[in-house]
């Protein structure tokens, strides 16, 4: 009997990586037929204002407006009902103390606009420019 000594192969540890390019390619095009069709919302013609993104660098003040037109003012967890003329007082003191103070609104769906405009109007006329309004995401 005649034995041969084979010669080992080297192998070579190498990734293929074509068809994780392939798989690559074919999302990167399912991303870029559909991301046109995932856009939600209506058209609009927004207004021109001079506003900049709020910044929450400490804790807003929260002012909460019922669906019957009340004002609350957060402090902690709790809500103090409190009416239009108390809270531009309180908006100065606040003011006073912090100046960079952040305000946000949070008012039910169904309140008229004026009365959140009036609450608005009550804080800026103080001097606070730092002002938001609190939003959930589009549901049908």
């Amino acid at each position: 009997m005649i034995y041969r000594l084979a010669k080992k192969k080297n192998l070579k540890a190498e990734i293929n990586v074509v068809p994780y390019i392939d798989v690559m390619l074919v999302l990167l095009i399912i991303f870029m037929v559909l991301s046109p069709l995932l856009i939600q919302g209506v058209e609009v013609n927004l207004p021109s204002t001079d506003t900049t993104k709020m910044s929450v660098q400490n804790e807003p003040m929260v002012i909460s407006i019922d669906k019957n037109g009340n004002y609350y003012i957060n402090v902690g967890d709790e809500s103090l009902p409190i009416d239009l003329n108390e809270l531009k007082r309180k908006s100065m003191i606040i003011f006073e103390a912090n100046p960079d103070i952040e305000i946000v609104f949070q008012s039910d769906k169904d309140v008229i606009f004026d009365t959140v405009a009036k609450a608005m109007a009550a804080v800026q006329s103080v001097g606070i420019s730092n002002i938001g309004i609190v939003t959930t995401g589009y549901a049908d």
